[in-house]
């Protein structure tokens, strides 16, 4: 029993540090970007809307998400409803950020398919925003044996 707690303890702190070291880098990113722009203002058409992204997203959702799956539990006392959506997360939502941030810069030299592939890249990033709020959700109802 004790094994289990501290397992099921680690992995939510791994997609927490996960999620939190995810967030430096995209805040690193955010400013290098925004460096660019004031430097080469011809840049701040194709870099806006990534630079924009790259923090709200990258930066703020995921210290938000690194944030929530570090205090959460401990604030409720149990586990996260699926360490295996957290890891699910994890990984899309940093896929779809590259991928939109990519297509979205594609998109000015090139159009047409780039859009497309940033739609889905969009859809993606919801997805994972969807993931965190159903498996936050599920983890604060009380369970049975709580309920009583």
């Amino acid at each position: 029993m004790v094994a289990k707690i501290i397992r099921e303890g680690l992995e939510w702190i791994s997609i927490a540090k996960a999620f939190i070291k995810a967030s430096l880098i995209y805040l690193g990113i955010g400013v290098i970007l925004g460096v660019l722009m004031v430097m080469w203002p011809d840049t701040r058409f194709t870099l806006s809307r990534v630079h924009t992204h790259v923090n709200l997203l990258g930066f703020m959702a995921m210290m938000i998400y690194g944030v929530g799956y570090h205090i959460l539990p401990r604030f409720m006392g149990r586990p996260v409803y699926s360490h295996r959506l957290g890891n699910v997360q994890v990984w899309l939502a940093n896929i779809t950020l590259i991928g939109l941030s990519l297509s979205w810069m594609m998109e000015v030299s090139r159009g047409g398919f780039w859009h497309s592939l940033a739609i889905l890249f969009g859809i993606g990033q919801a997805v994972s925003i969807f993931f965190f709020i159903f498996n936050l959700w599920k983890s604060m109802i009380p369970q049975a044996a709580e309920k009583s």
